[in-house]
């Protein structure tokens, strides 16, 4: 109720400066974020989860897209959250597309952004991980999605996730291919069978290769993929990925459409929050149906995710794992406790 006062305030402001202004005023409060960990967190050890070796201390985690560069890594952990998936990161930095690319639809309860993947790159993220990791608790799961930069062409779209891998497998828990993002040009063609077999392939081929040359752990390789898609689409990619081993899907990123929005508004880019629901609650339950019986492949839900109930129908349609993003912005920091208790 605190927040929800608070938002108000908030809100007067452009989405893109009150979000900078929170990351860049809260890593000075750090020493402080153990304290906080009483009023957040919510431990139920029966809502744990264990894929592939790797285990979540409950269900519920941040989404790729909030937390770019993984400057609140610390943070997420005190509140209660089990994962936190930063990113999308690319290789090389980049700004991204330019400002306003970020808008609140209030009577929706959504956003529209068109960020375009701006981030400090590989290594910078890497090191922030690697440091994070001294502070939060053994844990904590920090996964990291990734993508190309914008001026890579789709053709070589391999090279770019194959430089993240290199460079961040030591860092990260798990990672997530995005090639679902609506914000660079052309990214999800990547999820066409013209392209996604080969990028598939290539990419667990080079996580085999960096597991034997480094003598480390197998660690889960994720999909993430639009709302946007026919049931063939789904199946298609499913059988793929399945096929060449991946771990898991994510269901979904951000829509493209603006069907039945309450806001008048003319913006492009992906659209999240409640609008988004229903669509991607459909993708997962059609890709639960695909995966019925198979416990070794995962499918977490993403999505309009702003209460308990949401929550519920996400585990309902099939999902293993939940994330959230625009339901943190528009319910604030205590979400977690509030959907898991």
């Amino acid at each position: 109720m605190l927040y929800k006062f608070f938002r108000i305030f908030l809100f007067r402001f452009r989405p893109e400066f009150i979000h900078n202004l929170i990351f860049g005023v809260l890593p000075f409060f750090k020493f402080l974020f153990p304290l906080l960990r009483p009023f957040y967190s919510f431990n139920d050890l029966t809502n744990d989860f264990t894929v592939n070796g790797l285990r979540f201390r409950n269900r519920l985690g941040i989404a790729a897209g909030l937390d770019k560069n993984g400057e609140l890594i610390e943070f997420w952990d005190t509140a209660g959250f089990s994962h936190i998936e930063v990113g999308t990161v690319t290789p090389l930095p980049q700004p991204g597309n330019p400002k306003p690319r970020l808008f609140r639809l209030v009577k929706d309860k959504g956003i529209i952004n068109r960020m375009g993947f701006n981030n400090k790159g590989a290594e910078h993220i890497k090191k922030k991980i690697l440091k994070a990791k001294k502070r939060t608790r053994k844990d904590f799961v920090i996964g990291v999605n990734i993508g190309k930069n914008k001026q890579t062409l789709l053709e070589n779209a391999f090279e770019d996730y194959a430089k993240c891998l290199d460079t961040l497998y030591e860092a990260g828990d798990y990672f997530t291919i995005n090639i679902s993002s609506p914000n660079t040009e052309g990214l999800r063609e990547l999820q066409g069978r013209k392209f996604l077999k080969d990028l598939l392939f290539e990419i667990i081929m080079k996580r085999n290769e960096i597991m034997k040359a480094r003598n480390l752990p197998e660690k889960n390789i994720f999909l993430k993929i639009a709302p946007d898609l026919t049931d063939e689409e789904i199946k298609s990619i499913y059988e793929d990925s399945v096929y060449y081993g991946l771990n898991g899907i994510i269901a979904t990123n951000t829509t493209i459409t603006r069907d039945g929005l309450k806001t008048s508004i003319e913006q492009e880019g992906g659209l999240s929050g409640k609008p988004l629901k229903a669509m991607s609650d459909a993708v997962l339950k059609k890709l639960s149906e695909l995966n019925r019986g198979k416990k070794d492949f995962i499918l977490i839900g993403a999505g309009g995710v702003f209460s308990a109930s949401d929550y519920k129908d996400k585990m309902l349609y099939g999902a293993d794992l939940v994330q959230i993003y625009t339901g943190l912005i528009y319910e604030g920091f205590g979400i977690a406790k509030k959907i898991l208790k």
